[in-house]
């Protein structure tokens, strides 16, 4: 699973559209589409946070909680 499909199963999981989450997280409107296979270091780390799992888990090394 790719980070982005990652993000957009929390984003569905928590009823928040891609874009919202974009805009809440002060990112340009498709950032996060853009994320197939890599993805701009603190910008992951930021949507890590915002959905209270590990990079890892993003990234597909580990599990959702921190």
């Amino acid at each position: 699973m790719s980070i982005y499909q990652r993000i957009k199963e929390l984003a569905k999981n928590k009823n928040i559209s891609i874009r919202e989450l974009e805009h809440q997280l002060g990112f340009p409107n498709g950032t996060l589409q853009k994320w197939v296979d890599n993805a701009n270091s603190q910008k992951l780390k930021k949507v890590a946070n915002y959905f209270n799992v590990s990079t890892d888990y993003l990234l597909g090394n580990g599990l959702p909680l921190i």
